[in-house]
């Protein structure tokens, strides 16, 4: 996949003078027009892309100028939709006693966000109870919506989606009765008697409602934006503009010493997103930003190893030398990121133990689906490795990482 820096620098909310400059330089010799704006569409990011060209004052093709303006006219068309749907949705599970907690970026677009049009989303996500979250779900079939043929598993931290075409417009709700997958790299439990004792009330047009509490919401944005498990779709850019958008809106706010304690892979991780947008050093110390103990800027390359991408998709366009490396020695960025790594001490840990044992767990994981026969994680983990890395170099790590991923 094609990364373009020039829309990578705009993946925040507000912009400043370091990272307009660098706008500005970037647009100067940038032909990739068509491309790079149905990249920033795809990443939730065509809005942002528009309101920082303009704002530093770029000079652009007039024929983007518009195409984003359109955009942006019916991501703000839809925002107004999901607005009135969401407060329908909160007014009627109030009437029935229920308590909603609104997360992701139903909740960013009025707690973070200036303007909601700036923060598309697929979905409206609402947190509830285990034991209230079937009640929901009926509720918003009594509303007409329609859940989606995909299955999920009965212990899955999401009831399948829910639709319903408003206007044209199809409007989809995700009701959460947890917040993480269970697989690595493994989250915390979820209690959600102590998020709700702490939550942040918020108003969703003229609804009260609430959502996390401020370290909350940067942890979750934090896991679920960017540390999500390997085997599904990397970061987009609009999960980098929250996660930077937060830090330097309430920077000041935070509970650091907090942060540190309760999230250190998140403390250690951020100062990273520097080497996607850079930091406004007037709301970020610069001291924060050396805590990643490395000066020259890294490329923010995204893991796209196996079982993120297909093996099939894979050997398309790689060789297995190729495949074995996206896998098994992805980017230094993401690794530090990921894995919150902040000395050398912890990158070879990252490298040379967590991340080939977390590799190794989607191996026997996949390997169960291939043979289910007695004796198929062993059988099946040798087939599925021979497929995935067919030279001897894996026999070693899997003596090395084997024991250690069961």
């Amino acid at each position: 996949m094609i990364r373009y820096p020039l829309l990578d620098v705009c993946a925040r909310i507000d912009g400043h003078n370091t990272q307009h400059n660098m706008l500005r330089e970037y647009c100067r010799d940038f032909s990739d027009w068509e491309n790079m704006v149905a990249c920033a569409e795809r990443e939730g990011m065509a809005p942002l892309l528009r309101k920082h060209l303009e704002e530093a004052g770029c000079d652009y093709p007039s024929g983007v100028r518009m195409t984003l303006k359109v955009l942006e006219n019916r991501h703000r068309h839809c925002a107004r939709m999901r607005i009135e749907v969401l407060q329908e949705v909160l007014t009627l599970m109030r009437q029935h006693s229920l308590s909603p907690i609104v997360i992701k970026g139903a909740a960013l677009c009025f707690t973070l966000y200036p303007d909601p049009a700036l923060r598309p989303m697929r979905d409206i996500d609402i947190l509830f109870r285990k034991e209230e979250v079937d009640d929901a779900q009926q509720l918003l079939r009594e509303m007409g919506f329609a859940s989606s043929g995909s299955p999920v598993p009965p212990d899955h931290y999401h009831l399948p989606p829910l639709h319903k075409t408003v206007g044209e417009m199809k409007v989809c709700f995700e009701l959460h009765r947890g917040l993480y997958p269970n697989c690595p790299p493994y989250y915390p439990d979820v209690d959600f008697d102590r998020l709700y004792r702490s939550a942040k009330k918020i108003t969703v047009g003229d609804v009260g409602a609430v959502t996390f509490g401020d370290e909350e919401m940067l942890n979750y944005l934090f896991l679920h934006g960017v540390r999500s498990p390997i085997s599904y779709e990397n970061f987009k850019l609009i999960n980098i503009a929250d996660v930077v958008g937060f830090v330097e809106k309430n920077c000041r706010s935070l509970d650091w010493d907090g942060i540190g304690k309760r999230y250190p892979l998140l403390y250690k991780s951020l100062p990273t997103m520097h080497h996607i947008t850079p930091w406004n050093h007037d709301n970020v110390p610069k001291e924060f930003v050396a805590l990643t103990g490395e000066k020259k800027r890294l490329e923010p390359k995204p893991f796209v190893g196996w079982p993120q991408r297909k093996l099939k998709e894979l050997r398309k366009t790689a060789t297995v030398a190729e495949i074995l490396k996206e896998t098994f020695v992805p980017s230094s960025w993401w690794v530090r990121a990921y894995y919150g790594v902040s000395s050398k001490t912890e990158m070879l840990a990252a490298r040379f133990f967590h991340h080939p044992r977390h590799v190794f767990w989607w191996v026997r994981l996949y390997s169960g689906f291939l043979d289910k026969s007695p004796g198929a994680g062993e059988a099946g983990t040798k087939r599925v490795l021979g497929r995935l890395m067919n030279i001897r170099i894996l026999a070693v790590m899997q003596k090395l990482f084997g024991r250690a991923a069961r």
